[in-house]
């Protein structure tokens, strides 16, 4: 059998030399694509292949090695050769490397727009693992406005000059429907929906050239800028990412105002998030200092008002813990509502009852959506919170600016950020763990198994929350009964209390992680044998136990774990 011949290694394209080597990894053996391509351009004064820091301008010297895929190697050189060399030419000729010739393919003279159209449904499908679904949807939404951007623009237009008048138009257009932007100077941060259609932009370029094998002559730079000195000064002044505690603790005490607020502030859902709790999403469990509640978060509601198992990110899949107090206002609720309409477990928790049964379809979620999102800003609004807020300020420096960019701040979404701020500064939680209870993927660490958390886990996540001063109660000390069985306390807490029945003694090992916090002993009938001395730091801790004969009692200590 005679063998095929390969196809060559050294080819040219528009003006441009370049190599091409084939390897078949053993990573790719099982695949569709087993063969991998290196394609190197080669410079035109030298001969020798071109490297990152020239072609790329990155800090390497190392080879571009500009790699593609296929079946084998004549499958890279009939399908995918050109369409790497289109990208490096245009990539050459930018950086100086290579001198720019008029298109002459047919393709130079059709519109952006029309070529985007036909190679959106490619164009998604090539991000879809990149892009989750709500992402996906807003992406869809800017696309469809990036056409009416584009215009008449063709691809043998594209320069620098075509990509900064285009750039301007997006950011203009999108200045227009921008409720925090009134103005826009080119080189300053762009609208938020801007900033996206360049992205798509930037993208959707890329892919053209090198999946379609477009002729565009030129990749466009991705937009640089920076926010202006003022917008700088209201994000860190006026970010209203710590709500008057007060306040919000009075408004969340009436008995009128929907629960579905008060899950909003105690637990920093996103909406979509607790529109679609369930009303088994609340559950309890039990735990040394009583029963604790919880919440798990499996979904979330899409733009139509259905439920959805597909959260924003994968980290969105989640346990927190609810403070005892609502915990026990959610399930009263719940068994009052169950008592008219039977199980409610798998019906959503924002449902309503209605004349004909209890009604929780899109139509109504959609109502309770609209009606959370106009109360909470409405609510956060107030003049009372706006003056706490506003007197709260370090810096004033333009107060009606100011005032603007605080009551666009004001949103649903700002009792999000107050409950992470809360998580940082009062709640003695590692770096991971307000990851895990926001929902946001912490990255140094490896993603959980599909089993979640342990029943452990729980305990001592609600435990936490119990111990820490919250919406609805004080910072709550953990209460032991010794008996003889006590050994440690579950998780470090302000304040432990041990009871003691008369004539008992216990021998007591607190680690302290809190340099200079004194613990000072006492009390009417305790007897303190000794007191352990840090030797180096030659401090001697005392301990707090004021109680009665029969009940003694640690108080008011910082992280204490006994």
């Amino acid at each position: 059998m005679k063998r095929k011949p390969s196809p060559p290694r050294d080819f040219s394209y528009q003006g441009a030399n370049f190599v091409l080597r084939y390897s078949w990894p053993s990573a790719r053996r099982h695949t569709a694509t087993p063969c991998r391509g290196y394609v190197d351009p080669l410079n035109p004064m030298t001969g020798k292949p071109l490297s990152k820091r020239q072609v790329y301008g990155k800090d390497s010297d190392e080879p571009v090695h500009y790699t593609v895929y296929g079946k084998n190697p004549q499958d890279i050189w009939d399908h995918h050769r050109e369409a790497a060399a289109s990208h490096l030419t245009a990539l050459m000729v930018q950086r100086g490397l290579l001198g720019a010739e008029p298109a002459s393919d047919p393709a130079a003279t059709v519109e952006i727009a029309v070529l985007a159209r036909n190679f959106s449904g490619t164009f998604f499908f090539l991000h879809r693992s990149e892009w989750g679904v709500k992402t996906m949807e807003e992406y869809r939404r800017q696309f469809d406005i990036l056409m009416d951007d584009l215009g008449e623009l063709r691809v043998g237009d594209l320069n620098d000059e075509a990509y900064r008048r285009l750039q301007e138009t997006i950011c203009r257009n999108a200045l227009a429907g921008a409720r925090k932007m009134e103005s826009w100077t080119y080189g300053e941060e762009p609208p938020s929906s801007a900033r996206k259609r360049m992205s798509i932009l930037y993208e959707l370029i890329q892919d053209l050239k090198q999946v379609e094998g477009v002729p565009i002559p030129m990749v466009p730079k991705r937009y640089n800028s920076k926010p202006s000195r003022q917008q700088q000064l209201l994000d860190i002044v006026d970010s209203a990412r710590s709500l008057p505690v007060e306040l919000l603790q009075d408004a969340l005490s009436s008995p009128s105002l929907l629960s579905q607020v008060k899950i909003l502030a105690d637990t920093g859902l996103r909406i979509s998030e607790m529109i679609g709790l369930y009303f088994g999403s609340v559950q309890a469990i039990s735990t040394s200092q009583g029963i604790m509640y919880y919440l798990t978060v499996t979904g979330q509601i899409d733009s139509s008002g259905k439920r959805t198992e597909i959260t924003k990110t994968g980290a969105s899949y989640r346990v927190v813990p609810l403070s005892s107090e609502l915990g026990e206002l959610l399930m009263e609720q719940r068994q009052k509502m169950e008592l008219r309409y039977g199980d409610l477990s798998l019906h959503l928790l924002c449902g309503c009852a209605k004349a004909n049964g209890f009604s929780d379809d899109p139509r109504t979620v959609t109502a309770i959506n609209n009606e959370v999102s106009n109360l909470v800003p409405a609510l956060l609004r107030r003049p009372d919170f706006f003056k706490v807020l506003t007197a709260k300020r370090a810096y004033f420096f333009d107060e009606q600016a100011q005032d603007k960019k605080l009551s666009s701040m004001l949103t649903c979404h700002a009792l999000r950020r107050n409950f992470c701020t809360w998580l940082y500064c009062s709640s003695g939680l590692d770096a991971p763990e307000i990851y895990q209870q926001m929902g946001h993927t912490y990255k140094p660490q490896p993603r959980r198994t599909a089993a979640g958390l342990t029943p452990e886990e729980v305990r001592c996540m609600c435990l936490r929350k119990h111990v820490s001063s919250t919406l609805y109660h004080p910072a709550n000390p953990l209460r032991y009964p010794v008996k003889g069985n006590f050994h440690a306390s579950e998780i470090p807490a302000c304040s432990v209390e041990l009871e003691l029945n008369p004539g008992e003694t216990i021998e007591l090992t607190v680690e302290d992680t809190e340099p200079g916090t004194v613990t000072h002993v006492g009390g009417e009938s305790i007897s303190v044998r000794s007191l352990h001395r840090d030797r180096q730091h030659n401090v001697i801790y005392r301990y707090s136990l004021l109680a009665a004969d029969e009940i003694t009692s640690g108080l008011k200590k910082c992280k204490l774990l006994a």
